[in-house]
């Protein structure tokens, strides 16, 4: 380090060269590994978010009753936050119905524009 004046990451290594970075990857190839990883479960998050949501929903509804029924000026900042899991909550638990609805109504959709098979093999 003789040389170096600044501290740039090829002057702290001695002079060698860094390592390359890494080549960008394809996003769809990147999508599809990921797919492989999870399983398919990146296309049904509203099953991730609904326990969350019930989950929050009844923490928002205990604390919402104790800091309500305890009365008192530290509690506003309680009631607030108490409030907000609350609709946090409720929140994530539409989000999650919205979701569910739509997909339910694309499978429709697709069964529907599916024609029927003429012949159906027996069992």
């Amino acid at each position: 380090m003789m040389g170096c004046k600044s501290n740039s990451l090829t002057c702290l290594q001695g002079g060698k060269p860094a390592l390359p970075l890494a080549a960008t990857t394809d996003s769809t190839a990147t999508l599809n590994k990921l797919a492989l990883a999870t399983g398919g479960t990146e296309k049904s998050w509203y099953r991730c978010i609904f326990p969350f949501g019930i989950v929050s929903l009844v923490i928002g509804i205990a604390a919402t009753c104790i800091t309500f029924i305890i009365n008192g000026p530290q509690m506003d900042i309680a009631k607030a936050v108490s409030v907000a899991t609350l609709m946090f909550g409720v929140g994530l638990l539409v989000a999650a119905y919205i979701c569910w609805r739509a997909k339910r109504e694309r499978q429709r959709q697709r069964q529907r524009e599916e024609p029927l098979p003429l012949e159906q093999g027996a069992l």
